[in-house]
């Protein structure tokens, strides 16, 4: 079988609403550090909610503050999307990953009662108590989130080619510096970072986090 990255057809492009089941399992993705578990997964347990489903209901609900479904650049080869990621502004008022006042249409598109609304709600606060969290603050005007890549994709070059033209779109929008950040011990997506000119920009040990997280680095480039 070719390889992906060496047929002459990879294209990016913007995504759009028709896009929202990959981009979907691009959140999903990037937010698995381990094969069956997702970070969203501890939110939702007791609501009865499978978390590919809760993430369909926020995404159609447009409540996922890191990224609308136009924000996302996706790459394709032969019509078919093999990898995406948002590129977007971050609120300044609230660096978390979710717009509260969507979550009510979330819940209504899963069927949650008021009691599963609140416990969700609970949970996340939980989780995010500060708005303008320091580990969430942005590290540049354009933030770059969801990075992720099919399997058989990976290792191939296709990452690069995705986070070029993320840097390029910023790029055009003016933007002066883009940021990602990656969990530490992540060292494919930290080693295609800065290949494509990241530079770290400041690192939260697992200590920060009371080793309830592995910790994260959050990394910056000048565009232009």
């Amino acid at each position: 079988m070719t390889p992906i990255a060496t047929e002459p057809r990879l294209h990016a492009r913007q995504a759009t609403r028709a896009d929202i089941p990959f981009l979907v399992w691009c959140n999903y993705a990037a937010s698995s550090p381990a094969p069956g578990f997702c970070y969203w997964d501890p939110l939702l347990e007791g609501l009865n909610t499978p978390t590919m489903d809760f993430l369909q209901a926020i995404f159609s609900a447009d409540a996922l503050a890191w990224g609308h479904a136009d924000d996302f650049l996706i790459i394709e080869t032969g019509g078919r999307p093999i990898a995406g990621a948002s590129g977007f502004v971050m609120d300044p008022a609230d660096f978390r990953p979710f717009r509260l006042n969507r979550l009510p249409g979330v819940a209504q598109q899963l069927g949650w009662n008021t009691a599963a609304l609140a416990q969700f709600q609970a949970r996340y606060a939980a989780v995010w108590s500060d708005p303008r969290d320091l580990t969430l603050a942005p590290s540049a005007p354009w933030t770059i989130e969801c990075v992720a890549v099919i399997p058989e994709a990976r290792g191939q070059g296709v990452a690069k080619t995705l986070m070029r033209a993320l840097l390029e779109r910023g790029q055009a929008l003016g933007h002066p510096a883009a940021g990602i950040a990656v969990t530490l011990g992540n060292a494919p997506a930290q080693r295609v970072y800065e290949a494509v000119g990241f530079q770290m920009y400041v690192t939260y040990g697992a200590a920060y986090f009371n080793d309830a997280f592995p910790g994260t680095i959050k990394y910056r480039k000048a565009l232009g």
